[in-house]
């Protein structure tokens, strides 16, 4: 356990984020609690409590965190394709994500649990508005996908990713595959990719 000491608010706040993250994504959010995450800090409960209210709380604001920092990646990955999200660096940056196990394993487990379904879904429009904003600053309309096409890209990227993620290793292996072997994965990512692309580029109904 982290010896109690003096820290700022910023801090303590970061620090018990971070605690919680790595707790939650090891046990899952039921395994866990309030009391846990103070102990592994080196702050009381009371502490915890100030800052984020209730434990309900404090899941919430870690993957809230967890998945704005995702969503910074994609910010990366338009830029470095200088503004235009296209679907390989789309693709590589969601399988770069999900090399984060631990991401991963919350992600996952807040999808399972039904976990503020409502927060969640303001976070993927952001993520779309993310995409839109960088396909509309070199193709503005007419020209270029409309939104629903960009949100079923969105989805299919999503899906096909996470998919993968959560079943490759069983699916894999059930197949007679080697599930460690990378070019398992970069052979998935391109397909995906060649998928999104003929999507995104193709005629409009």
């Amino acid at each position: 356990m982290t010896g109690r000491r003096r820290r700022t608010p910023e801090q303590a706040r970061e620090e018990i984020l971070n605690a919680a993250t790595d707790l939650i994504a090891q046990y899952g959010p039921d395994g866990v609690g309030l009391r846990r995450v103070a102990e592994a800090v080196g702050v009381t409960h009371g502490l915890v409590t100030h800052y984020f209210g209730t434990y309900r709380a404090l899941v919430r604001a870690v993957v809230e965190r967890e998945n704005e920092r995702k969503r910074e990646l994609v910010r990366e990955r338009m830029r470095a394709d200088g503004g235009v999200p296209f679907a390989e660096g789309m693709t590589r940056v969601l399988f770069d994500i999900l090399a984060d196990e631990r991401y991963a394993r919350l992600w996952t487990w807040s999808q399972l649990h039904d976990w503020d379904v409502e927060t969640s879904s303001a976070n993927l429009s952001a993520l779309v508005d993310t995409i839109e904003e960088g396909v509309r600053s070199v193709l503005p309309e007419p020209h270029g996908p409309d939104r629903a096409r960009i949100e079923t890209v969105v989805l299919l990227a999503l899906s096909g990713a996470y998919g993968y993620a959560i079943g490759r290793r069983y699916w894999l292996a059930d197949l007679g595959h080697d599930p460690d072997d990378r070019g398992h994965d970069d052979a998935f990512r391109a397909a995906l990719s060649s998928v999104l692309v003929a999507h995104l580029e193709g005629p409009k109904p």
